[in-house]
């Protein structure tokens, strides 16, 4: 049965939009990371007239996407260094943390100085690219889902075409030269990492697919470069090492694997990345107070815990589109995914300094999203109100915001 948005005008601010009947393009599929169950509720509020609490947040959101529409297109082909391959259209990056030694006249091989940035690192325009197109992305898609305005739809769907599709400048589907180190290497299967964003990339896509500008040519297109690049990521030697990593780079490797699975129908791929990285995630990186070792052994110990954090909360999300609710899960050490949330929880008050190492100013936004997370999947206030609190105004908008006080319990 097709499923139908129905016909309604609503007002952000002064401003009034029209949603016109349409079909739902993307009617059998379902959300991965996203809470679409909490998106069609505000967007139904939003249409309906019970809209003024969620004003904020929607005229942020449309403020931000139109800043977007100036931006773009991005590329890998914008580069000015070739990657050892040779071929522009090779994703190529540098290790941060990866400096000359200075016991060296050429500084070759590079010596590694956790947590400190070489500004070489910003020579490499790739990951920044990436960034600034999955950020765009984002911000795009979900302007087009609330406000039903094509524009946003299709800016973002001409920015996918660049990237992904068009010969002249798409990136080729692997990453053999990500993060190298000049003198010892040139990728790792950790430059896996740079495309973690890559989890959302599913989502974006059956929100865009709504889109009249959305066509064959881009779902073909798509497919494949999904359905090659995860292959890429399952059965090369890179994406193997990243497999069993062993910290954040795991739980971000399974994090994006299973979504792009799923985009591209690959079920019982999905469901075995799900069943192998149960164990090396679930079990291994969380301890039964709920903190996560590998990441406070870093020199930024704050950041990592809250990223790998999301990372883990993502995986869980994609996991249960294979049937699997492991947000309750307790592992043989006791550790859980509350326990992990409720163990960082202490340090957002001034009164308590977090006890790990952490060289640089620790932000407490990072936790903001995965409180909101929680404060759905757990029905628990306070964990809404937390994630509010630590949120900075005016950093553009997040879709959490529109989580209702009336969902959730004490």
């Amino acid at each position: 049965m097709k499923k139908f948005i129905y016909s309604s005008i609503f007002f952000l601010g002064s401003i009034p939009f029209l949603v016109f009947p349409q079909v739902d393009k993307t009617a059998g599929r379902e959300f991965i990371l996203l809470d679409g169950e909490l998106m069609e509720k505000a967007k139904a509020r939003i249409a309906f007239g019970a809209q003024q609490p969620l004003l904020p947040a929607m005229q942020a959101l449309l403020r931000e996407a139109d800043e977007k529409l100036e931006e773009g297109p991005f590329s890998v082909t914008h580069k000015k260094q070739l990657p050892p391959s040779g071929d522009i259209h090779d994703y190529t990056s540098m290790g941060p943390y990866w400096w000359p030694d200075p016991e060296k006249e050429d500084g070759l091989p590079y010596i590694r100085r956790d947590g400190e940035i070489n500004p070489e690192y910003y020579d490499y325009r790739d990951k920044e690219e990436l960034g600034k197109l999955m950020t765009a992305l984002r911000v795009l898609s979900q302007a087009h889902f609330f406000s039903e305005n094509e524009r946003y739809a299709a800016h973002a769907i001409d920015l996918i075409r660049a990237w992904f599709i068009h010969p002249e400048t798409k990136m080729n589907p692997n990453l053999n030269y990500a993060q190298r180190i000049p003198g010892r290497t040139e990728g790792r299967g950790i430059g896996i990492i740079d495309t973690r964003s890559f989890a959302e990339l599913p989502d974006i896509l059956y929100i865009l697919s709504r889109s009249e500008h959305w066509d064959a040519a881009v779902e073909q297109g798509m497919h494949e470069w999904i359905s090659h690049y995860l292959d890429w990521l399952v059965n090369s030697a890179h994406g193997r090492d990243e497999a069993i990593h062993g910290n954040n780079h795991t739980t971000w490797y399974f994090a994006q694997t299973i979504p792009l699975a799923l985009y591209v129908d690959q079920h019982e791929r999905a469901d075995s990345l799900v069943r192998v990285g149960l164990p090396l995630i679930l079990d291994e990186m969380i301890e039964g107070d709920g903190s996560q070792p590998k990441e406070l052994d870093r020199t930024r110990s704050w950041d990592y815990s809250a990223m790998n954090l999301l990372g883990i909360m993502s995986y869980v999300q994609a996991a249960a589109q294979s049937g699997r609710d492991l947000w309750t899960y307790e592992n043989p050490k006791g550790g859980s995914i509350r326990k992990a949330i409720d163990f960082m929880l202490p340090y957002l008050s001034e009164k308590n300094t977090w006890p790990h190492n952490q060289i640089q100013e620790k932000r407490n936004k990072r936790l903001a999203e995965p409180l909101a997370i929680a404060a759905r999947v757990y029905q628990h206030k306070p964990y809404k109100h937390l994630s509010e609190q630590i949120a900075v105004a005016g950093n553009g908008f997040r879709y959490w915001d529109l989580l209702d006080y009336r969902d959730l319990r004490e």
